[in-house]
């Protein structure tokens, strides 16, 4: 048969992309965030001198910046003693004593409130659905509804407690509720995005062969779950509904 019989006009391809499965990423956002904030600027107003305990520190937009939280000022790092909500003017921060010569006036630092969780293993959560629209439990209990969505997940990582984000899961994971509360945020190489509010459970610390060892923490749906399309002109969080 002549190749010049051949349709000229070829089909529309639609085979589905395949995305690895290994880039799912998971971060730690602040339950008092209001804004998300990445690669965000934080300038210090003032001279900080050597042992001060407070800096005048202001961001390009309203930033809540969890305690606890180091900024590295071009080469020097300071790190805040309390949750504060630094503004657009000049905000007073308490710091750890600031090191010996102290941080320049007008030098800058980049935050951002996303915390990456480090070396994972495991971090997939799992969704289930209960859509039964009444459950009896017992012959002398009441009928409840139920119709709604759980999440679970198991955090798995290889990074120990001298990491910052590790150290801040575990001391969740040793408080009780609801003092062990954080909102995580799941990013999928699809550009599927989820965000839960969970109560982090207690670490499970585990050596493996090799010398490794691994800090493991559950995470349980406790507030809000929100997902996102990135994929979309303009994302939105939607609700669970």
């Amino acid at each position: 048969m002549q190749t010049t019989n051949l349709p000229t006009a070829l089909p529309t391809e639609t085979t589905p992309k395949t995305y690895s499965a290994n880039k799912l990423r998971t971060f730690i956002l602040s339950t008092l965030a209001t804004t998300l904030v990445v690669n965000g600027t934080i300038t210090n107003t003032a001279t900080v001198n050597a042992n001060a305990t407070t800096a005048q520190l202001s961001a390009t937009v309203d930033t809540f910046v969890p305690s606890g939280t180091l900024l590295l000022f071009g080469t020097v790092p300071i790190t805040t003693t309390a949750d504060v909500t630094i503004g657009t003017s000049a905000t007073a921060v308490s710091i750890q004593a600031a090191p010996v010569g102290g941080v320049a006036s007008s030098t800058t630092a980049t935050y951002s409130n996303l915390l990456e969780i480090p070396t994972p293993e495991e971090v997939s959560p799992t969704l289930t659905s209960d859509e039964e629209t009444i459950k009896v439990h017992g012959r002398n209990t009441p009928i409840r509804s139920v119709n709604g969505t759980d999440l679970t997940a198991n955090i798995r990582t290889l990074a120990a407690i001298d990491d910052p984000v590790v150290k801040r899961l575990i001391t969740r994971g040793m408080s009780l509720s609801p003092n062990n509360r954080e909102r995580i945020l799941w990013l999928y190489d699809d550009g599927f995005a989820l965000l839960a509010t969970v109560n982090i459970g207690a670490p499970n610390r585990q050596a493996a062969p090799g010398g490794t060892q691994r800090c493991m923490f559950t995470a349980n749906l406790s507030g809000g779950l929100h997902w996102a399309n990135l994929n979309e002109t303009t994302p939105t969080w939607k609700a669970l509904s």
